[in-house]
């Protein structure tokens, strides 16, 4: 197995068009409460139940703060810049030649570009790096908005993965998700 190298660990900051991908802070729990990890609608696809409290998310942007220390998982909060309002979140998955990444979005923010905008920055920052050649995703098979930003991404749909990932908010049993790539 490839060993994993410094440049591997993406920056703390990765600046867009219109986003700041900034590493989450404390202080942002209250805001990343209120605006998806609350929210029924947004989590629906998640692997994880709606908050029912801000110590939740408090939790949430600990580990994903502290996470950073590691090598492997790196999340970031979107913040716009003109405003200041988080966009979302996209976390990077890092392996030795290759880059998986999750994401979720502020259901106010949604339908603006955001998103699409934060997959296409995090797939030039792993296409800058020489030993990453693909950068994946997968999505429940009924998130068509998911579908939607990676396709507009560039990316290309592979296939079904059949009885993939739980995605609890709906059911208990696995789900088949479309998995999308990109190559160098």
């Amino acid at each position: 197995m490839l060993a994993y190298n410094a440049f591997m660990k993406p920056p703390e900051v990765i600046s867009t068009e219109r986003l700041i991908l900034r590493k989450p802070r404390m202080d942002d729990a209250p805001a990343v409460f209120a605006d998806w990890a609350s929210r029924a609608e947004v989590t629906r696809f998640l692997t994880w139940h709606p908050h029912q409290d801000v110590t939740q998310t408090e939790a949430l942007m600990k580990r994903s703060i502290d996470a950073w220390d590691g090598d492997a998982k790196f999340r970031y909060l979107m913040e716009i810049k003109e405003n200041g309002l988080l966009a979302g979140m996209i976390e990077l998955r890092m392996e030795p030649t290759r880059m998986s990444f999750g994401y979720t979005g502020a259901q106010d923010q949604w339908g603006k570009g955001y998103m699409t905008e934060a997959v296409r920055a995090a797939i030039d920052w792993a296409f800058a790096q020489p030993t990453i050649h693909r950068v994946y995703a997968t999505t429940d098979v009924e998130n068509v908005p998911s579908r939607r930003v990676m396709e507009k991404a560039g990316m290309q749909c592979e296939g079904i993965l059949r009885k993939n990932s739980i995605h609890p908010n709906i059911s208990d049993i696995p789900r088949d998700c479309y998995i999308y790539s990109i190559v160098k």
